[in-house]
């Protein structure tokens, strides 16, 4: 018994060692650019705080969403992540995209569904923390029931989001 305490003392003291080894190299004197993203040269560590990064419209979608990219560039080879946030009510028509996507309910209560046609009632509602996979290529809609922001990852290059019927492409809008 004295044994698993002192064992568990030992891992304990190990890891606030460790803690307070990375702390200053994590939280070191790198300030932030003007975008909001921090590199620390001396740990090859990139943050992104979204709190000071600038939601930036999307003419690639409807009207009401707004996005933050946060790693990456998906025109670019190799991962990309970023964050979307859309009003209360926002309706997004079915789409596809050229790659897999990883997409984490950040916050609010966001229904989805699969499929050519935007049907209400085949949606799944999604609470903050859910987590789901988009495979490339597969038709998509969405609904936000309220504010929402998502993150969503893939892997570029990719071509952009195609929308199923044409004339809900905001890109092609008269």
């Amino acid at each position: 018994m004295t044994h698993k305490i002192s064992f568990r003392k030992s891992v304990l003291a190990g890891v606030l060692a460790c803690g307070l080894t990375v702390w200053p190299m994590a939280y070191g004197d790198d300030a932030p650019s003007s975008d909001g993203m921090t590199f620390l040269m001396e740990t090859g560590f990139l943050t992104a705080n979204p709190e000071t990064l600038k939601w930036e419209k999307n003419k690639s979608v409807p009207y009401g969403m707004v996005t933050i990219m946060l790693y990456g560039d998906p025109k670019q080879p190799g991962p990309y992540t970023f964050r979307a946030k859309m009003a209360s009510g926002y309706k997004l028509p079915p789409h596809r995209h050229p790659d897999d996507r990883t997409v984490t309910l950040i916050k609010g209560i966001y229904w989805t569904g699969t499929g050519e046609k935007y049907n209400p009632m085949k949606m799944k509602e999604l609470q903050a923390g859910a987590f789901y996979v988009t495979k490339a290529g597969t038709p998509h809609y969405a609904w936000a029931r309220t504010e929402v922001i998502i993150q969503e990852s893939g892997i570029g290059p990719e071509t952009g989001i195609e929308y199923v019927n044409p004339q809900d492409d905001p890109r092609t809008a008269n």
